[in-house]
């Protein structure tokens, strides 16, 4: 299903909130876990935008290995926004 223009700000937050937790891995010396997180979110400027992309598989496939790897030392839990973003498409002003 097509990602809404208001889920697409959401995740450009989401985003903001990932290059923090980057930045602040890199100053705490965790650079695989800041590679880790940022692996999973590279693609999803460009992504967002395609017609067939989908959140479930961004939220399956990328966060959810990163989020299972560490799961503790973060600073967001991305895969419960992401499931949030999701469930805005059932609320026809989001379209």
């Amino acid at each position: 299903m097509r990602v809404t223009n208001a889920q697409r700000k959401k995740l450009c937050e989401l985003m903001h909130f990932a290059f923090i937790e980057i930045r602040h891995l890199g100053w705490s010396g965790k650079a695989e876990q800041a590679a880790d997180l940022a692996d999973a979110f590279h693609n999803l400027p460009k992504d967002m935008w395609k017609e067939d992309f989908a959140l479930e598989q961004f939220g399956d496939l990328f966060l959810k290995d990163c989020q299972t790897k560490y799961p503790h030392g973060k600073i967001q839990n991305y895969l419960a926004q992401v499931r949030k973003i999701i469930a805005m498409r059932e609320d026809p002003s989001n379209n």
